[in-house]
């Protein structure tokens, strides 16, 4: 069984294009920072789901994937290519196919897993005025542009 204990699926958006494709984020976020790249050793997700509803898997679920700083070790980073419309602005850019795959992936990790909780990554902002709710004004980011508790739960 699992030697890392899971406690939530978060969902990301790749705030790019939904033409985005899986091998070019990884290569982003390993490549060095002095070649442009953000330098991590392990790629963000543990899955990236393309505009054609592909899942490539970044980063195996024992591995940590660099997701949200401090909610790594215990968690499992899915992330869909799009969230930001043709201005740039953030958007819920999902294509039918990657809603099905989407779903379908949680689906999966929840049968092996357990009934795992699921959240965005915008979820995971800090608590500012300490009311027990992350609202909208507390967002760190929009990521993943749509209400993925609801969604998924």
């Amino acid at each position: 069984m699992s030697s890392r204990r899971i406690r939530r699926i978060v969902v990301h958006c790749s705030a790019g294009p939904a033409s985005q494709r899986a091998a070019d984020i990884i290569a982003y976020h390993t490549r060095p920072v002095s070649r442009g790249g953000r330098g991590w050793k392990a790629a963000g997700y543990h899955y990236i789901v393309e505009a054609d509803g592909t899942v490539v898997e970044a980063v195996g679920e024992e591995g940590v994937a660099n997701g949200a700083r401090g909610f790594n070790q215990d968690s499992i980073h899915i992330c869909y290519t799009g969230g930001v419309d043709a201005r740039g602005k953030a958007a819920d850019t999902r294509t039918p196919a990657q809603k099905a795959a989407l779903a379908r992936l949680i689906a999966g990790i929840r049968k092996r897993r357990g009934a795992l909780p699921a959240a965005g990554h915008r979820d995971l902002s800090p608590d500012r005025n300490g009311d027990g709710r992350i609202t909208p004004d507390e967002w760190i980011k929009q990521c993943p542009c749509f209400d993925a508790r609801a969604e998924y739960g």
